[in-house]
């Protein structure tokens, strides 16, 4: 693909709305577009965290696995959503396992890319890692009712009390 068609891809991304034709140019100069077939391993859950995706188009599932219960999916990601996030809140590891459940578009960047430009623009800096951090928000939601729908009869009842107000 052409820079232009990268960039065009680029300002199509939900996750990239609103930002500047400057940024956009200098986010095409760092990406590349992969196409996924379905079934297909992106990255597992533990592996070093080096490259972040954002969907183009298609369907991902985040999968958490663990040893004798092996992987539940937790959440779906789709077109114009953020894949990935480890490698630019400098993380080690993945955090879970993300397998392409139909065809699908990504463009991938290289996390010390991508935060080597929002060091370059605080702006951008900002925007993006606010939008990493909806996305975030969004799989800690998703994780939560995962949990409920798990343990909801198991958990411990909430009481409305506060600590501090129970002794007074």
């Amino acid at each position: 693909m052409t820079h232009t068609d990268v960039t065009r891809t680029l300002r199509g991304i939900q996750f990239l709305r609103d930002l500047s034709d400057e940024l956009i140019d200098q986010l095409a100069d760092v990406a590349q577009i992969v196409e996924i077939p379905a079934g297909t391993v992106i990255f597992r859950q533990g592996e070093a965290a080096s490259t972040l995706y954002l969907v183009v188009e298609g369907n991902v599932s985040l999968e958490v696995c663990a040893a004798g219960v092996g992987c539940k999916r937790i959440l779906t990601v789709g077109s114009g959503e953020l894949l990935g996030w480890s490698p630019v809140l400098e993380q080690g590891r993945l955090t879970a396992t993300a397998r392409a459940i139909s065809e699908a578009q990504a463009v991938a960047f290289s996390g010390p890319q991508i935060l080597a430009i929002c060091e370059q623009n605080p702006r951008f800096g900002y925007e993006f890692m606010k939008r990493a951090a909806l996305a975030l928000a969004k799989r800690l939601n998703a994780t939560r009712l995962q949990l409920l729908d798990v343990f909801g009869t198991q958990m411990p009842a909430a009481t409305d009390e506060r600590p501090d107000e129970a002794e007074t």
